[in-house]
């Protein structure tokens, strides 16, 4: 995994924010079905890709600008890139179509929040906790209103 996020120009930290921009999914099919790994790196190899604009610059030369977003094996190697040979007068899928206008690699929310992204390896089970413990404790915890 590392030798894909070098290879795309991503640190740990923005892989970390893009995949929590995508509530831990593949950004199409919103497909998680890997097991988690408890941070362990894998033994096998990982179903989740790094998802790159080829018009940018081309299949070969890759850079930062380029990353769409994390997407599952499949949706990288089959889905999409068969969705994005058909002419534009028939691309009728609504999903697709939002994820490249819109790729969550480039949205205000895949910005790397310091102390938090940083501290995990992608996909490790305490960075999926760490999100589902946040999210429990703004329930627990509501912020006061006073007057």
């Amino acid at each position: 995994m590392q030798r894909r996020m070098w290879r795309y120009g991503l640190s740990i930290a923005k892989y970390n924010a893009i995949w929590r921009a995508q509530g831990f999914r593949c950004a199409l099919c919103g497909d998680n079905s890997e097991a988690c790994d408890g941070g362990i790196p894998h033994e096998a190899p990982s179903i989740w890709q790094i998802d790159h604009d080829h018009t940018c610059c081309g299949p070969s030369r890759i850079r930062k600008c380029c990353v769409r977003g994390i997407l599952c094996k499949p949706c990288n190697l089959n889905r999409l890139p068969v969705y994005e040979k058909w002419p534009p007068e028939l691309r009728d899928s609504p999903r697709i179509n939002a994820y490249l206008s819109a790729p969550p690699a480039r949205s205000a929310a895949a910005e790397v929040i310091k102390g938090r992204d940083d501290q995990y390896l992608p996909t490790s089970w305490s960075f999926i906790r760490d999100e589902e413990y946040a999210a429990q404790s703004a329930r627990a915890n509501p912020p006061r209103i006073t007057t």
